[in-house]
């Protein structure tokens, strides 16, 4: 009866690690890669990030993942960066884009789960810009993560993306 416990429980844990292996997911460090342009940046478990309208963006989807990577543009080409936020706590994404970027749209979307009419307050969600490239040139999207009214401490979190426009 003992021999056939510890059989069980040995089945039952190595299960468990095999099964813990099987949900681990490898991420990704950011570095100083360049994204070409058509592709889109897909959001955790390969689906395409759309913004709360329900349309689907022409370009690429830039997210927090790609924070200090360069993109290339064709002049007048766009593309979307969606940014995790929760304006419920007073804190928000500040962006800083050079001359030569504009923003098309900007959307906040709060998330809610399958089967939720209405998002519960306090959840987060994306905060998503549509900005066009509208010169050729190394442009600069800068964003910090913070209360507007507070003073800039250097521990917030900081998004940054190269645009080269050609």
């Amino acid at each position: 009866m003992k021999i056939f416990l510890k059989a069980i429980a040995l089945v039952l844990y190595v299960a468990a690690v095999v099964f813990a292996a099987g949900c681990a997911q490898k991420s990704a460090t950011p570095g100083n890669e360049t994204i070409t342009p058509g592709n889109g940046t897909l959001s955790p478990g390969n689906e395409t990030v759309i913004p709360g309208n329900g349309t689907k963006e022409n370009g690429q989807v830039i997210t927090e993942n790609d924070s200090g990577k360069t993109i290339s543009l064709k002049n007048g080409e766009n593309f979307t960066l969606n940014l995790k936020e929760n304006p419920t706590t007073g804190y928000s994404w500040q962006l800083n884009l050079s001359k030569s970027l504009s923003i098309l749209s900007d959307e906040y979307t709060q998330d809610k789960f399958p089967g939720e009419k209405e998002a519960p307050e306090g959840r987060g969600g994306i905060h998503s810009w549509v900005i066009q490239a509208t010169a050729p040139g190394s442009q600069q999207v800068n964003g910090i993560y913070k209360q507007p009214w507070m003073n800039t401490t250097g521990t917030e979190q900081n998004f940054t993306l190269t645009v080269e426009v050609v």
